[in-house]
């Protein structure tokens, strides 16, 4: 049975403040495939990158966080 990781990675699609992707999977590639499958082709052709250079924090599931807002 395939296990669960929670990817997240931080400070992408950044215009004015950083932003966040993550997504549920059992690979790295499977939660890249899942954010893009999540994208419009416009927003995945503009930020993809930062997904393929950056690696992303992998946490056991279940995990929980918090990340403030900008003000």
């Amino acid at each position: 049975m395939k296990k669960y990781k929670l990817f997240i990675w931080r400070n992408v699609r950044c215009d004015y403040t950083p932003g966040i992707a993550f997504a549920a999977a059992t690979s790295k590639e499977e939660a890249i495939g899942a954010i893009h499958k999540a994208s419009e082709e416009w927003e995945w052709n503009a930020y993809c990158g930062d997904l393929l250079k950056e690696e992303p924090a992998i946490h056991e599931l279940p995990s929980g966080g918090w990340i403030s807002g900008g003000g």
